[in-house]
């Protein structure tokens, strides 16, 4: 049986303290990365309606505020990453332990709990990546600004 087969409240229910705990410390830097992103993209756009001179992108001074925001958010993401690493490194033993007298094999239900936490694991990995392009996209945007190369 695969996850997108179970409602979402029964995902929920299946997860571990420490996953629950990820996913909500991953859902506010994911609204935080957006909220970021499109702050600094805003600020970009009405930039470039208003600019009136050449030298105007090196001389504003929210443009090294946006530049260290992208960097901090770079490194926001790499501490998400390593923390999912040590969640999921802390999650995989636990599906070895087995309880109880069950008439289904052992094996089974190792791997039934190993493929429900690889199908968690994936999904934040997707969330991952859209983060990861988002960032870039962004950072893409605002760093030729600050440095004065702009388009």
């Amino acid at each position: 049986m695969s996850i997108t087969c179970l409602g979402l409240n029964s995902v929920w229910l299946s997860l571990s303290a420490i996953n629950k705990m990820f996913f909500l410390f991953f859902c506010v830097v994911f609204v935080y990365t957006l909220s970021l992103s499109v702050g600094a993209l805003v600020f970009l756009h009405s930039f470039k309606k208003e600019k009136t001179n050449e030298n105007a992108s090196s001389t504003h001074p929210l443009f090294g505020v946006h530049r260290r925001r992208v960097a901090n958010l770079r490194q926001l993401h790499l501490f998400t990453f390593y923390l999912f690493g040590f969640c999921v490194s802390i999650q995989v033993p636990n599906a070895f332990i087995t309880l109880g007298d069950s008439s289904t094999l052992t094996v089974s239900t190792i791997i039934r709990q190993l493929t429900f936490q690889f199908y968690c694991d994936a999904t934040i990995f997707l969330a991952f990546l859209l983060l990861h392009t988002l960032q870039w996209v962004v950072s893409a945007r605002v760093c030729p600004f600050g440095s004065g190369k702009a388009e």
